[in-house]
């Protein structure tokens, strides 16, 4: 049986800290779908079809890693697709609140989830931090995967 994640977020913008998890992910699972959301409280900082296009390119190469936009509830199209959901925590303090959500993705929708922690390095980089760097002019190019 082929074990599926479902690894969802705005990625806005797609960090090194999010191709951390992504990686690791894809240590436990066979196949990894990076659903984009839609946070409706939020001004984009990059369009989705150019978060998309970049994810894309930067895993073009691996046949595992399905792309897509999603306007539902992720934990629906986890169940749609047989999956599980990965969700990428940074510290302790993200914890409680995934939690909470987990519980409810599992005894609403029938959908497990998997939490992986930052690597160390990566803990203080977050798609806020970038938009903050670049509104303010900053060079924020370190924090951003390269596509080979």
């Amino acid at each position: 049986m082929k074990r599926v994640g479902v690894y969802a977020g705005s990625f806005d913008p797609f960090t090194i800290g999010h191709a951390d998890i992504v990686a690791r992910a894809l240590q436990l699972l066979d196949e990894l779908h990076i659903v984009l959301g839609q946070n409706i409280a939020k001004q984009p900082f990059q369009p989705v079809e150019e978060r998309i296009k970049f994810i894309s390119d930067l895993y073009h190469m691996d046949t595992r890693i399905k792309v897509v936009a999603y306007s539902g509830i992720v934990a629906t199209y986890a169940k749609d697709h047989g999956a599980i959901l990965v969700r990428g925590l940074r510290g302790i303090g993200d914890l409680d609140g995934e939690q909470t959500l987990a519980e409810v993705n599992r005894s609403r929708f029938g959908v497990e989830t998997i939490c992986l922690f930052s690597a160390p390095e990566h803990r203080i980089i977050s798609s806020s931090l970038i938009r903050e760097l670049a509104a303010f002019g900053e060079d924020y190019s370190e924090y951003i995967p390269l596509i080979d």
